[in-house]
């Protein structure tokens, strides 16, 4: 199935950012289950290796479970015995009967190179000053139901992904009547400020509030999962978790807008709906075959890599540059800027790249290494429209000397190198396409600096008609290093800045953050 609903390129929508590096190196896989917290049992991992690695290892069948309902079927994936947290409901949502025909949506080798990666996790944080009883009465039967009419719309994220029938080698979304994301409804005794703050708090705190996506099964792979947590008398959570090999930032955060928008009756201000059309994705030299096969050839390496988690004392925090620390850090660098564009974003990274390379003391002739997903929507010839449903990102890199970065001159340095990346990137999305799986794997053991999400994706306005969140993160930057990156909620212009770091690291960067800024 594909549409023509193309719509004008939006030309805003330039860079956007990805934590979990793809074709299987330095992922995020598993949500980090802390070993100093043995009630909370660590998620399994994302993706069991196997001829296909969409199927139960050793191509085991999954459990049967016999159906209740078409389109409500019992599901239990919350972490057992999460201390304070009680399932109330475990179902499924699908599109309305009857509103979807039978659909395939092909992988392009933009999407490829996710398959076996993390995936895409956000966790929204509403003020809700109401008991449990009103939200189950009166706020969670037009919520499911919004998502269902969103579903039509964004129907692959109810389906699965699988081989192509006939094929070993190309993957596909398939959607059939009944496929269907399972919802989950929690209630949290926990402290709802205490976990919705910017403060570093304890990442385990996150886990029960992150729904997992069930195991595979002879279909495939489900796309999406949702859980609502309930925090009675004080706020509501409502977190989404998407494979990446489904879809990037940018089409996920519309899906959430879209159903935000539908929920809360303002259905006239939604995005736009999505673009499935794939006939305008090029292909050059067939370079979905040349990384299929990279992924394979590399399984081995990929299995070990998948078993990551967050170290025991991990904490999650936010900072944030203000917009006249931004300011005056473009104006640090304006003399250098030549050959590239002093941009928001970019000043974002440098300044947080190197932070963390002072944070962690590198030796000063260590390599360090900054990658960066570019968004390829509107550079590819021809462009396809900001509403292009799926995976459309490119690998981009920048290296520089951990003594060069931690000098009195790193940040500027920083600057000059990511923006001279930033600047080849524009003259060729996809130039060097074919370099990006061995580059991937040549830094992935690296700890380089990945970057989730934008600033553009404003998710600070996705409002279910509760209000505007109070907290957004991003749980799948687990893997240690990654930052994620947004607009901030209290002052426009300002960007946060996410991490999830060993609570000595935290500290460390916190500091230097801080003083830093005092230079500029």
């Amino acid at each position: 199935m594909s549409t023509s609903n193309a719509k004008p390129v939006d030309s805003s929508c330039t860079l956007l950012s990805i934590a979990d590096i793809p074709f299987g190196r330095g992922c995020s896989i598993a949500i980090g289950a802390s070993q100093a917290s043995p009630a909370i049992r660590p998620p399994r991992p994302a993706l069991h290796l196997c001829r296909d690695p969409l199927r139960p290892p050793n191509n085991s069948p999954s459990p049967d479970s016999p159906k209740q309902s078409r389109h409500l079927q019992p599901i239990s994936r919350m972490p057992e015995g999460a201390p304070g947290v009680r399932v109330l409901e475990s179902s499924t949502v699908a599109p309305p009967p009857g509103s979807v025909p039978e659909s395939s949506l092909s992988h392009t080798f933009f999407d490829i190179g996710w398959l076996y990666s993390g995936p895409v996790q956000r966790v929204f944080f509403y003020p809700f000053p109401h008991p449990t009883s009103y939200f189950l009465d009166s706020v969670l039967p037009p919520l499911k139901s919004a998502l269902s009419s969103t579903l039509r719309e964004f129907f692959p994220l109810a389906g699965k992904i699988r081989l192509t029938p006939g094929s070993d080698t190309k993957y596909e979304i398939h959607y059939t009547e009944g496929d269907s994301v399972s919802f989950t409804v929690a209630e949290h005794d926990g402290d709802f400020g205490q976990l919705s703050g910017s403060h570093a708090r304890e990442y385990t705190g996150l886990v029960p509030l992150i729904p997992q996506l069930p195991d595979p099964d002879d279909g495939g792979r489900k796309v999406m999962a949702v859980q609502v947590t309930l925090f009675p008398n004080r706020g509501v959570v409502v977190a989404v978790t998407v494979h990446h090999a489904a879809c990037d930032g940018s089409s996920s955060t519309r899906f959430v807008s879209s159903w935000a928008c539908r929920t809360a009756g303002k259905e006239k201000v939604a995005p736009a709906p999505p673009f499935f059309d794939r006939s305008s994705v090029p292909n050059p030299n067939d370079l979905y075959t040349k990384f299929f096969n990279s992924l394979a050839s590399d399984a081995q390496s990929i299995e070990s890599m998948m078993i990551q988690f967050a170290p025991p004392d991990a904490v999650v925090g936010t900072v944030t540059l203000k917009s006249d620390d931004i300011r005056k850090l473009k104006e640090a660098v304006s003399s250098e800027a030549n050959s590239f564009r002093c941009s928001t974003i970019l000043v974002v990274y440098a300044y947080a790249w190197v932070c963390l390379v002072k944070a962690r003391a590198y030796d000063e002739d260590k390599t360090v290494h900054f990658a960066f997903p570019g968004n390829c929507r509107e550079r590819l010839q021809p462009p396809l429209p900001a509403e292009y449903f799926g995976n459309c990102v490119g690998g981009y890199f920048a290296e520089a000397k951990a003594g060069d970065l931690a000098g009195e001159d790193g940040f500027q340095t920083a600057a000059r190198i990511i923006g001279e990346a930033i600047e080849r990137f524009k003259a060729g999305p996809v130039k060097d396409a074919e370099k990006w799986p061995e580059k991937y794997q040549e830094i992935g053991l690296q700890q380089p600096l990945s970057v989730a999400g934008s600033p553009r994706f404003k998710v600070y306005d996705v409002d279910f008609g509760w209000g505007r969140p109070a907290k957004v993160d991003m749980p799948s930057i687990t893997w240690v290093g990654a930052i994620s990156v947004s607009e901030s909620r209290d002052e426009q212009g300002a960007v946060e800045i996410g991490l999830v770091l060993s609570k000595p690291e935290m500290e460390s960067f916190a500091a230097h953050f801080s003083n830093d800024l005092k230079l500029f």
